[in-house]
């Protein structure tokens, strides 16, 4: 074969680059016709029976070229190959570390990583994301047992799939001058809204102490705006998470009371649930992921709940220590916990409403998914 010959078919790739430029309707990749640039021409067929390896040796070293240009100058046939996310909406209650498990999901990628794209949406108070779930509005909510359980029990078809603690995190802080529950009597409580977890644990803990129906429960409207009105000293009480102010005195730690309780629930509906178990399980499994992340990662999980927290509540540190000390790394919603809060809502006996359903968090427990997050966490 000739010096000029083999000059001539080694050019053809040259002349496949070029073909891209005015490619026009094929988004400027190489046209079928293109693919013809890969055989020689009937002028050079003599050269096939000349030098058959020559042409072989030609033919794998040309296609192996289309392959990698296609996928340098056209990214978008590359991109069409990765995995279809399903999107969805996954509603969380407040500006609290008790979220922390779906905000660490969604920072680290656990959501992607099971084939969801979710969109993380702050509806504030346990009560109105329930109620959005209800509404269609969003296709999974961490929101407040109580309100989970109540909804559930008045017909609305949702089920509990997950749980994020098996007691109350919160605290009853008060302004201070006050020294003993009983100088709360005739005094205001502040709490977010009407049917919210702290409503609902500010319940539980006068009770407790023995001052129910003696103080008035005033809401604000949620976690930033109720702070505030303790703040203010337009209430001399407040159950959070974390101290609602910087003179804020402890006085009661629900956790210490021994009280079952759930503070958040994760649900979806009946419809969502029995069409996509599937992505139900996957939400589960992320939201799992999360929590092994915050309790395994600590540099990390500090720079995300600064993120998501902002000034609230003392800062990074505080609120990891609240992640450590009450979120479940096994997130089964506890049947004494559900049962805590029937009685506080008048349920006299057993539902007969199915509430809750482990068997998603039982069958990741069975395939060792926890064990395999957590191994290496320091106890």
């Amino acid at each position: 074969m000739s010096n000029e010959n083999v000059r001539e078919e080694r050019t053809v790739l040259a002349g496949f680059v070029l073909s891209r430029k005015g490619a026009g309707d094929h988004g400027g990749c190489a046209t079928p016709a293109s693919l013809t640039n890969i055989w020689p021409s009937a002028q050079n067929f003599r050269l096939i029976l000349e030098s058959p390896m020559n042409f072989c040796s030609n033919v794998i070293f040309r296609l192996i070229a289309f392959l990698t240009l296609s996928a340098v100058l056209c990214p978008h046939i590359v991109q069409s190959a990765e995995p279809v996310r399903e999107r969805i909406s996954v509603a969380y209650a407040s500006i609290s570390p008790s979220m922390a498990g779906v905000w660490m999901a969604k920072e680290i990628g656990a959501f992607e990583r099971n084939g969801l794209n979710v969109d993380l949406v702050f509806i504030s108070s346990g009560a109105t994301s329930i109620q959005a779930l209800v509404g269609g509005s969003v296709h999974a909510a961490l929101g407040a047992s109580n309100a989970v359980v109540a909804a559930i029990l008045k017909g609305a078809p949702m089920i509990a799939v997950s749980s994020n603690t098996s007691r109350p995190g919160m605290a009853l802080w008060v302004q201070p001058e006050i020294q003993r529950a009983e100088q709360l009597q005739g005094k205001t409580l502040a709490i977010t809204r009407f049917g919210s977890t702290s409503d609902f644990v500010t319940r539980l803990i006068i009770k407790k102490l023995g001052i129910d129906g003696k103080v008035d429960i005033r809401q604000f409207g949620g976690v930033v705006e109720a702070d505030a009105g303790f703040r203010a000293r337009q209430a001399e009480g407040r159950v959070a998470s974390q101290a609602p102010g910087p003179q804020a005195r402890l006085l009661v730690d629900a956790a210490e009371l021994g009280i079952p309780f759930s503070m958040n629930l994760l649900a979806v509906s009946n419809d969502y649930y029995r069409k996509s178990p599937k992505s139900v399980e996957a939400i589960v499994a992320a939201y799992i992921e999360g929590i092994a992340a915050l309790k395994t990662r600590k540099p990390q999980a500090l720079k995300m709940l600064e993120k998501y927290m902002g000034p609230r509540g003392g800062g990074p540190e505080l609120h990891y220590d609240f992640v450590t000390k009450y979120l479940s790394n096994v997130p089964r919603v506890d049947p004494a916990a559900v049962d805590t809060v029937l009685e506080m809502v008048g349920q006299s006996g057993p539902s007969k409403t199915k509430i809750f359903d482990n068997s998603i968090v039982d069958r990741l427990v069975q395939q060792g998914l926890i064990d395999k997050l957590h191994k290496g966490e320091k106890s």
